[in-house]
């Protein structure tokens, strides 16, 4: 009797989980989400206590929702009570922006993140205006130092710096992602790092840098295959990636490519009708969405004539503007899906669509955002309100769909689709957040 009831006794203290091995316990351990909730499971079982510090996965985020002081306490705690040799990943994410980490704090947790992470390394910190920093002159530098094992490093540093020093020396022999954004750099030194630095680096991008000083910029890579590139106080970029597949330019006066491997482009507000290009007749891409100033679709179409699907957010401006768009769009790359996200400064977008639809050949699907609010009251003299701008017997027997987003009921959305309600034997596609609509046969 005595004895049933120590067993029953032992079954009752030994739960089931602490007889799970490791391995498993961490894999339940990654899905909790953060460091914190982890070290919390432990009141469930006397051997989560140790299991959760060995964790190969440091993910710490305040979520915006409690003080940079504390989280920055449990980034210290987590790295110091880690035992784990080698770390996967190392995501350290703060949005709460009434606090500052200091320079020094951040330089020591990339230096354990250099010594122990063999994966992705993430930093990702609240945007602090530049002027804050100059009113209580706390500008310092920022260095990164050399992560020979990292596979992925990703920045965000809130503009929170005077300058992001990158090494001189070693290499970051398995770094294959490598993402800045909202930092301070000198572009010699980032220069260096990618040309000579990164043998196996696939992927770059720089989005919202600014240069120390207005600069030429040289991309070099022979592994490269996919650049972003965002950044103020570049004079002209040169590009020599013989491997590039992928490619986003922002607000550039000149640029020079000098691969001529592109299956997607994306040129983004590059404003560079004048720019240099592959000089390569007949060149097909897979993707190439082009944002901002219209200007910059003569070059493109000028070497890129078949592409599976074209995407144009284009701000489309009235009188002078309008006759701009014209002629930067009379020769459309023939595509199978057209997307078009048009935005009309005090005029019509209806003329513009129609415009870009007479140049498309062998067209398949037509994907519309309609504006959410247009002046559909042209400038007087402006070109769009011209003869037969709306005409639209417009032959493209290939459309077979068209989509339309964000229709509203509003009077310039009722009249635009209208005008798509012209196209014969296709099927008109609605989406309201995100969700399709049942479709309508024209």
């Amino acid at each position: 009797m005595e004895q049933r009831h120590r067993q029953r006794q032992r079954r009752h203290d030994a739960d089931r989980i602490s007889c799970l091995p490791d391995d498993v316990l961490h894999r339940i351990l990654l899905r909790v989400g953060s460091v914190p909730a982890a070290a919390r499971t432990s009141v469930l079982s006397r051997r989560w206590r140790i299991v959760w510090a060995h964790l190969p996965e440091l993910v710490l985020s305040d979520n915006g929702l409690v003080r940079n002081r504390s989280i920055r306490n449990a980034v210290d705690g987590a790295l110091a009570g880690n035992l784990a040799p080698t770390l996967r990943v190392l995501g350290i994410s703060m949005f709460n922006e009434s606090y500052r980490v200091p320079s020094a704090r951040i330089a020591r947790w990339l230096r354990i993140a250099s010594q122990r992470v063999a994966g992705e390394i993430y930093l990702c910190l609240p945007w602090r205006p530049e002027s804050l920093n100059q009113e209580k002159g706390v500008e310092e530098d920022l260095e990164l130092p050399l992560c020979a094992r990292a596979t992925a490093i990703q920045l965000s540093l809130g503009h929170g710096f005077r300058q992001l020093r990158l090494p001189l020396i070693g290499t970051f022999s398995d770094l294959r992602i490598l993402r800045i954004q909202q930092a301070k750099i000198d572009i010699r030194n980032l220069e260096k790092v990618v040309s000579s630095q990164c043998p196996c680096l696939l992927e770059l991008q720089l989005m919202g840098i600014i240069l120390l000083t207005m600069s030429d910029v040289s991309i070099r890579s022979v592994s490269l295959k996919k650049l972003i590139f965002d950044v103020k106080n570049t004079r002209r970029l040169v590009v020599g990636t013989p491997s590039i597949e992928e490619l986003s330019l922002s607000k550039l006066e000149k640029v020079s490519v000098a691969s001529v491997k592109l299956p997607e482009v994306n040129s983004h507000d590059a404003n560079n009708p004048h720019g240099q290009l592959p000089a390569v007749a007949g060149r097909h891409l897979r993707r190439l969405v082009v944002n901002g100033s219209p200007q910059v679709m003569t070059v493109l179409m000028r070497h890129f004539t078949t592409i599976d699907e074209l995407q144009l957010d284009l701000l489309v401006s009235p009188g002078e503007g309008y006759k701009s768009f014209l002629r930067s769009t009379m020769k459309v790359a023939r595509c199978n899906v057209l997307t078009l996200n048009l935005t009309a400064e005090w005029h019509a977008s209806a003329p513009s669509v129609l415009h870009l639809l007479r140049k498309s050949v062998g067209l398949k699907k037509l994907v519309v955002y309609l504006p959410l609010t247009e002046s559909s009251q042209c400038m007087p003299g402006c070109a769009c309100g011209r003869r037969g701008s709306l005409r639209t017997d417009i032959a493209i027997d290939s459309l077979e769909m068209i989509e339309i987003h964000d229709f509203r009921g509003e009077e310039h959305q009722v009249e635009l689709v209208k005008l798509l309600l012209s196209f014969k034997n296709t099927v008109l596609s609605w989406l309201e957040n995100g969700k399709k609509m049942p479709a309508t046969v024209l």
